[in-house]
C-alpha cells in the first residue's frame, strides 16, 4: 500500500490515502499497444501458453540462454506458470481500468530457468516488464503490479510461529526505455518522471482460509527495495519511521497504517535503492503486533516480487534477471 501524492507536470502536492490491493483475477482482455510487440492473441490457459519468440537481445527482447525462449504477455491479468511451476508471473494491470496505458511482460520459458546461469529450481525464470501509464487519479494512482508470485500450495499458508526463514536472492534494474539492461539509469528515470516501487508483497491473516487473499487478508507486509518518484511513499510516512532493522547490511525503516480495505499495512523501506539483495526476510515479519501487524499465530499465504507501476511519461523497463525465494519451516 502507498501514501501517494497527486502528480502534475512538476510532481507536487497534496497527500492522499489510496488503496490498491493486488488484483490477481484472470481477465483475458487484450492490450494491443504494448511496450513489447504483442503479436497474436494468447490462449486462455491458466498456464499461459502465450506468444513465444527466441530473444535476440534487441530492444524489448529478454536475453535468453540455451533452451530458453522469451514469451510475451500483454493481457490485463494472466497467470503464467512455466515449468517447474514454482513461480506464477502476471502482468497484473489491475488499476488500468480505462485502458489509459499499456504493459507487456516477457518471461523466459524453457529449461535453464534463469539468466543468471543457475539451473537451481528455487530460481524463477528471468522476466521483464515494459510499461507506460499517464498520471492516475488521486484516489487510484497505481496502474499495475507486474510480478512473480511464489506458487507453493504444499507450504502456504504457513503459520508465522513455524516460519524459520524467508530467504530472498534477487537482482533487478530499471531503465527509461524499452531496452532490457542490467543497470539502473537513475538520471533517465528522473527525466521520465517515473513513479514506481520495487518490492516484496506479502499477505497474512488470522484465518488460514483468507491468508492467500490479497483483498480478504487481515495484513499486508511489504519490503521495498526500490522507490522512484516524488509520489511514491509508504502508508504512514507522515508519522515518520517507527523503528529500523538491518538484514544482511541493508537497513529498513518501518511505516504502518490501515488501507481503505481495512487491512493493516506494514512497509519496510530500504534506506537506499538496493538492486542486489540477499538475505532472510523472516525477521521483518516478527514482533509486528505493536504496529497493528500480524502475530506469531497468524498465517502467511502470499509472497510475490514485482514493481508497482504508477506513472511514466515514456516507456520504462523493469528487469529481473535473478530471483529466488526460499521458505523454511521448522
Amino acid at each position: 500500500m502507498l501514501l501517494l501524492t497527486a502528480l502534475s507536470g512538476t510532481l507536487f502536492v497534496l497527500p492522499v490515502l489510496v488503496t490498491f490491493g493486488i488484483y490477481f483475477g484472470l481477465d483475458h482482455q487484450r492490450i494491443l499497444e504494448c511496450g513489447f510487440h504483442c503479436g497474436s492473441d494468447n490462449s486462455n490457459s491458466s498456464t499461459g501458453s502465450g506468444n513465444s519468440s527466441t530473444g535476440t537481445g534487441t530492444s524489448g527482447d529478454l536475453p535468453t540462454g540455451a533452451n530458453l525462449t522469451a514469451a510475451q504477455y500483454c493481457e490485463k491479468s494472466y497467470a503464467i506458470t512455466p515449468a517447474p511451476g514454482r513461480y506464477t508471473f502476471n502482468p497484473n494491470q489491475w488499476g488500468d481500468t480505462n485502458d489509459t496505458g499499456s504493459l507487456c511482460i516477457n518471461v523466459s520459458i524453457g529449461t535453464g530457468f534463469t539468466n543468471s546461469g543457475s539451473d537451481n529450481q528455487d530460481y524463477a525464470a528471468g522476466f521483464a516488464a515494459t510499461w507506460q501509464y499517464p498520471q492516475g487519479s488521486e484516489d487510484s494512482p497505481v496502474h499495475a503490479f507486474p510480478n512473480a508470485d511464489l506458487n507453493l500450495p504444499s507450504v502456504f499458508p504457513v503459520q508465522l510461529s513455524t516460519l524459520s526463514g524467508l530467504d530472498l536472492d534477487v537482482s533487478w534494474a530499471y531503465d527509461p526505455d524499452s531496452t532490457i539492461v542490467d543497470s539502473t539509469n537513475y538520471t533517465g528515470l528522473v527525466a521520465a518522471e517515473v513513479n514506481a516501487n520495487v518490492c516484496v508483497d506479502m499477505f497474512l491473516s488470522s484465518n488460514i482460509s483468507d491468508a492467500n487473499s490479497t483483498t480478504g487478508a487481515d495484513f499486508e507486509v511489504m519490503v521495498w527495495l526500490g522507490r522512484f518518484g516524488a509520489a511514491t511513499d509508504p502508508i504512514g510516512v507522515a508519522d515518520g519511521p517507527q523503528e529500523n532493522r538491518t538484514v544482511n547490511g541493508t537497513t529498513f525503516s518501518l511505516y504502518y497504517g490501515d488501507n481503505s480495505l481495512g487491512q493493516h499495512t506494514i512497509t519496510w523501506l530500504a534506506d537506499q535503492n538496493t538492486t542486489d539483495f540477499t538475505g532472510n526476510l523472516g525477521p521483518l515479519l516478527r514482533n509486528l503486533s505493536s504496529y497493528t501487524g500480524p502475530t506469531s499465530d497468524d498465517y502467511l499465504g502470499y509472497v510475490a516480487f514485482g514493481s508497482e507501476a504508477l506513472y511514466s511519461n515514456r516507456n520504462v523497463t523493469f528487469y529481473v534477471p535473478k530471483l529466488a525465494i526460499e521458505v523454511s519451516v521448522s
